[in-house]
């Protein structure tokens, strides 16, 4: 794997080659922008140049590290009913990092979503972030850089990924599906230049089911009591815990918040129009019809929203039922 074969962020790339070439590449580096945009295709394209510096890199080697089976190579997720990544986990990260390597010229440590580091685990972490070893690397990846001590992120050499391009996208999507233009198109729009977002939907179709439910939610598409919102919200509570396993819970937490992220990008759509915008900068560009039948007068400002989706995160990680969470929103925007 190299990075001629991904797509997207281009500038990162050649910083990277032109680290790699010099020798300058730091021994921690931070990932940092939207899910689903390459961070970890990235990452692993670093890590087997890293640990294979020769330009012939071994083909059983580079096999080991796309199926993250080499030894030198570990990649944490975070894990348990909360979804973050433990003290013990965190401990076991640092005693590898002074093991000498098995196999390769280094060993590279992956945090997949190193926001949900708890406190005492970024702390453990920090000493060894200071004072890493030459042959080991650590990247951390992460949409929410926000949520990350700033002492942890004051010792890491900073990426900055945005989002790609929804024409790549829509040519990645024929090559590898039988997809036509115009759903290929569809599912890039959607996806807002997330690839891993496009992927997921051309593999899914259950996704745009949970995507239109949700919307006919937003739109009060047959509901007119609060009585149909709290039968419809329950609908939407069923369909994500049975499509994600409880073992999975890092895969639940990312589809909520992509659930979350449609939530601020229906009023975000409401707000354009009420101000009469382009509906070129619609985002949902497909739903335009249903936007329009709202209630454009009363539409609360996004300033009002936000606060309001960030106290559903906080119930959702309280483990209060997302049910619940979604309720305590409506009731609180006056929505029947």
């Amino acid at each position: 794997m190299n990075f001629d074969d991904l797509i997207g962020n281009t500038l990162v790339k050649e910083k990277l080659k032109k680290a790699i070439d010099s020798s300058t590449i730091s021994n921690t580096l931070l990932f940092s922008g939207p899910s689903g945009i390459g961070k970890s295709l990235f990452a692993l394209a670093l890590a087997s140049q890293l640990m294979n510096p020769e330009k012939d890199i071994d083909p059983t080697a580079l096999k080991k590290i796309e199926e993250n089976n080499h030894p030198d190579l570990h990649i944490f997720e975070p894990e348990g009913k909360t979804s973050h990544h433990s003290i013990g986990s965190i401990r076991s990260l640092i005693e590898q990092v002074f093991m000498a390597p098995y196999e390769a010229e280094a060993k590279v440590f992956i945090i997949n979503d190193a926001d949900r580091m708890l406190a005492s685990s970024s702390n453990a972490l920090l000493k060894t972030l200071e004072e890493p070893t030459l042959d080991s690397y650590l990247i951390l990846l992460t949409s929410k850089s926000e949520e990350i001590l700033p002492t942890i992120l004051s010792r890491c050499f900073r990426f900055n990924f945005t989002a790609i391009e929804d024409d790549e996208i829509v040519l990645l999507l024929q090559n590898k599906y039988t997809l036509s233009i115009e759903d290929a198109k569809k599912f890039a729009k959607i996806s807002a230049g997330s690839i891993g977002k496009a992927i997921e939907l051309a593999e899914h179709p259950d996704y745009l089911k949970k995507r239109d439910l949700f919307i006919d939610i937003l739109a009060k598409e047959k509901i007119t009591t609060y009585y149909d919102l709290i039968e419809a919200i329950s609908e939407l509570e069923d369909i994500y815990t049975q499509s994600f396993s409880k073992d999975s819970p890092t895969k639940f937490h990312r589809e909520i918040d992509l659930l979350l992220e449609k939530l601020l990008y229906w009023f975000r759509d409401l707000n354009l129009l009420k101000i009469k915008a382009d509906k070129r900068f619609l985002f949902f560009s497909d739903k335009i019809s249903l936007l329009e039948k709202q209630d454009l007068k009363n539409v609360l400002p996004l300033d009002k929203i936000n606060p309001l989706v960030d106290e559903i995160k906080l119930a959702l990680s309280r483990n209060i039922k997302l049910k619940y969470a979604l309720e305590n929103f409506f009731l609180k925007i006056d929505f029947v």
